[in-house]
Parts: C-alpha cells; structure tokens; sequence
C-alpha cells in the first residue's frame, strides 16, 4: 500500500585524536554533527575492548564506507560439546543512527524538463540519491508533481532570480509530502546490505539486523530484524528556505513516526552487552592477537 500526504513545510592513537578533533564534526554555523559525535562515542567503546579490527577507522565527514565494524563470534557457528575451541569470529559492519528521525537517505530535487534528484558529486551523496532511485523517489515526485505545471524555480532559474510573487506561486502550487509505501523497508535493507553492514544499532531502540543476520546475533541475544521492527517509511519531500529570498527543493527517506519501530532488547550503546560480546570474542579460535593476549591473561 502507498498513499500520499501533504504537510506544512516545515585512548586514541594521535592519527586517531587528529581525527576525531577534525572541524568536520561542526556544521558551518556552528552546530555539533550529533551523528559523527556517536560514531565516535561507538567506536571508542569497543576500541578500548580490542574489539575494532585493526586498520579500521569510520569515514570523515562527507566521507564512504562503513559506520562502524568490529570482530565477534559467529554464534551461528557450533561449539562441539567438550571442545576447547570457543568457536569462530568474524568481522561485521555495521550502520548508525542517533534515532528513529534519523534520514535513511536524502537528496536534492529539481526540474530539468523533469523532477530529478540532484547534489553533490561525492561518494556519500551519490549513494544516498543511489538509495532513493532504488526506492522509486523520482516518479513519486513526477507522479504528484507533473500535473501541476511546470515550476518557476527549475534548472537555469534559481529562486533568487525570480519574484516574491513566483516563488510563492511555486509554494502554492508544489506543496510538500509525505508518501508512504511499504516497499520502502526492503529496499533500504538492501542497500546496507551492498555496503556490507547486515547490523544496524539505532542508539534510541537497540540493534537489528537487515533480514540476514551471519553472526546469528538473533539467535544469541534477539536481536530484531529491522524490516519487521520497522513498521514502514515514508519518502519527505519538500520546498523549504535556503536563505534570504531562497527556496530549494529536497526529499529525504524516514522512519514513518505514526507506524513506528519496536525496540530491540541489546544495544551497543549498552557496557554490559559490550563485555559480553568480548568474552566470546576473545575465546575464537581465530580471535585477533589483542583478544588472543587477553585470553592468554585470564
């Protein structure tokens, strides 16, 4: 089922410190990124376990690839009874979120004889449009929006350049939206899925899985799939300010709040369940010489 509908707009390594102290963290007026502040908070946490593989180090900002990665048991793996070996580990990524308003991608829109997603060139902003293309974004919006004409604020003609008159015109004609749609799930499942993060630890609600769980997390501590917990997503799309006598489109992929999410029963966030992944960890047959040290020590 889908259905439209309108809204108002509205001990770090010094490489490491350099890192984390970067300016990237900051938006331009001065804002904490609260994202990249928890990736960093997740990363710390199970550095200090030697539980983060070395050589692994989240994106900068702006940056591509994996929020987050660590080694643990596989616990789909079975233990022989009266067997030594405390199993086999693996590596696994992993996607974080603050909350479940977080954008689970989010794009530029503009018409360009048609309404296309646009933005920046890099790789993060290239994956995020990738997402949303994935999703059918673009015909939602040619769907809602090409029967009301072709706007005044398009390609070539920036909302600046035209009348308070007009641009009011556009915000008149071109409300913002929400569209709902069940397919939304899946398919963000999936694109974590081609980045090689099966988990996602969402710090308000816990940890799930995208339908495929290889460390058999599900089994062992309950871990939630996210595409049942998830009770559906909604595609935002908007005209919103950008500045003084500026209007931009965009559109974003979220969380539906009305549907909502059930919680999972672990979080990262939590030390206990953090100990515990690393007491298993340490007993893998091909535990890392960190762990293997630890081990030694016990």
């Amino acid at each position: 089922m889908a259905v439209y509908v309108e809204i108002e707009d509205q001990d770090l390594t010094q490489d490491e410190e350099n890192y984390f102290g970067n300016a990237g963290y900051f938006t331009r007026s001065g804002d904490v990124m609260a994202g990249f502040v928890y990736e960093k908070l997740i990363y710390t946490q199970y550095k200090e376990l030697n539980l983060v593989p070395a050589g692994f180090r989240p994106p900068q900002a702006g940056g591509h690839g994996k929020d987050f990665e660590f080694f643990i048991r596989n616990y789909n793996s079975m233990i022989p009874q009266n067997s030594t070996s405390g199993g086999m580990g693996m590596k696994v990524g992993v996607e974080l979120k603050l909350s479940e308003t977080d954008d689970y991608g989010q794009s530029g829109v503009k018409y360009d004889g048609s309404w296309v997603l646009h933005g920046g060139m890099d790789q993060v902003a290239m994956d995020k449009r990738k997402l949303l293309k994935a999703a059918g974004v673009e015909q939602v919006i040619r769907n809602r929006w090409n029967p009301k004409g072709i706007p005044n604020i398009r390609a070539g003609v920036y909302s600046t350049q035209v009348s308070e008159a007009k641009r009011q015109e556009d915000k008149n004609r071109f409300r913002s939206f929400d569209f709902k749609s069940n397919a939304f799930v899946n398919l963000c499942a999936k694109y974590y899925l081609s980045k090689q993060c099966p988990y996602i630890n969402i710090s308000s609600h816990g940890l799930y899985h995208f339908g495929t769980d290889p460390a058999g997390l599900a089994k062992e501590f309950g871990v939630k799939n996210f595409t049942t917990a998830v009770k559906g997503m909604v595609c935002r799309v908007r005209l919103k300010p950008s500045g003084k006598n500026s209007l931009t489109y965009n559109t974003s992929l979220k969380i539906d709040a009305d549907a909502g999410i059930t919680a999972s029963p672990v979080n990262l966030n939590d030390q206990l369940f953090a100990e515990e992944l690393q007491e298993d960890a340490m007993m893998c047959t091909n535990a890392p010489s960190n762990l293997a040290l630890l081990r030694a020590l016990l």
